[in-house]
């Protein structure tokens, strides 16, 4: 299942300019094809731009649907410009175990439990591809590598998607998609600032398995809730996504938004800081080298995540929900929310988004974190689509 995200240009307006944590609004102007053009045909980039408030200023076309081609990425764009993506609903999944089919990607490393899902886990074997459908274990134990090469091959003619790869792309997510969908989300035409809850459902373990697809809990901070997997399967567990409650979680504040952005797990993007040595060299794999469409290289070398963060390369980045909706790289409140901000360093190389079953508060879609690249439990990751 996949949501559209349309293209569109945005602007912020603060609650204190001098502290980009404490929020603010965000206001959307949908455009017209790759154009930037709104309803009237008025170009939404120019100064004297009046939009449907009344107030006059120029708006930010959001990066996510530009051409970086010629700019070097600096803002995770695409190789051209587009008419919007396609996200993921819910984040990836296990497929049950007789209808899972061989992706052409093998595990690159063993995790610290040796197993996973489907049972022992051994390098070269075959991940399977993932469902993106509710009420699924979310897919675990898989690296940044891994999670970005499975993430490329959806397309491929043995995929249970049959997905055209002469038409379409698919790729790990981005940290400027993973934006465009929470500016979205803060917008009126999503959530229009109210928080999205969290998916606090766990079942801690059973099986491999730490968090499931498409749950939301009572409140957006609520705490971890345990279950197993049995009442997930028989439908005995509050907060599925089609309930009034689950719809809580939804970007949209309905079914038709996209869901597991707050908690279930952690998901890797394809953002990192690049080194000579250490766990970028060992666990990003395909993952390296410099920005292009399907990844950004931030700068700095520095095993402070902070030092990083205001790296003046780093902090006039646009569109990614992370220097625009918050004021630190080391904190567990920085941003909008007061959701979770430590920003990637030496050690911890590549970014994560968005929080687990278990961080209450620190969860959102605002959220942003760093871990080595290796699997873990509570890690996992959700594919982009662009239609060519």
């Amino acid at each position: 299942m996949w949501v559209w995200i349309p293209r569109y240009a945005y602007k912020i307006t603060y609650n204190d300019a001098s502290d980009k944590s404490q929020g603010g609004t965000i206001d959307v102007v949908f455009l017209q094809g790759t154009s930037n053009l709104d309803k009237d045909g008025k170009d939404v980039t120019q100064e004297n731009y009046v939009d449907e408030n009344g107030e006059t200023g120029a708006y930010i076309v959001h990066p996510a649907f530009e051409d970086g081609s010629s700019t070097g990425y600096q803002n995770g764009e695409w190789r051209k410009k587009i008419e919007g993506i396609w996200v993921a609903k819910f984040e990836a999944g296990y497929q049950e175990a007789e209808k899972a089919i061989d992706s052409n990607v093998g595990y690159s490393e063993v995790n610290n439990s040796n197993t996973n899902y489907y049972g022992e886990k051994a390098v070269g074997t075959k991940i399977k591809y993932p469902t993106f459908t509710a009420s699924k274990p979310c897919m675990n134990y898989i690296g940044v590598s891994d999670s970005y090469d499975v993430c490329r091959d959806l397309t491929s003619t043995n995929a249970p998607y049959k997905l055209n790869s002469d038409k379409v792309d698919s790729h790990l997510t981005k940290n400027s998609e993973w934006g465009a969908v929470a500016y979205l989300t803060h917008s009126k035409y999503g959530r229009n600032g109210q928080e999205v809850t969290i998916n606090n459902i766990t079942v801690n373990g059973e099986n491999t398995v730490y968090a499931v697809t498409g749950y939301a809990g009572v409140t957006p901070t609520a705490s971890k809730v345990t279950t197993n997997l049995t009442a997930i399967k028989n439908n005995q567990v509050e907060g599925s996504w089609t309930t009034a409650q689950g719809q809580k979680a939804s970007t949209t504040g309905n079914v038709y938004g996209i869901y597991d952005l707050s908690g279930g797990l952690w998901e890797w993007t394809a953002g990192y800081v690049a080194l000579e040595t250490g766990n970028y060299q060992t666990y990003g794999g395909s993952l390296k080298g410099e920005s292009n469409e399907y990844k950004s290289k931030y700068e700095g070398t520095s095993d402070s995540g902070t030092t990083n963060y205001f790296n003046e390369e780093n902090v006039n980045r646009k569109g990614e929900a992370i220097w625009e909706t918050s004021d630190s790289g080391s904190t567990v409140n920085g941003a909008w929310n007061s959701d979770y901000t430590y920003f990637v360093h030496s050690a911890y190389p590549f970014t994560l988004r968005g929080g687990d079953w278990s961080y209450t508060s620190g969860a959102g879609v605002f959220a942003f974190g760093y871990n080595s690249g290796y699997s873990l439990h509570y890690i996992g990751f959700r594919p982009v689509l662009v239609i060519e």
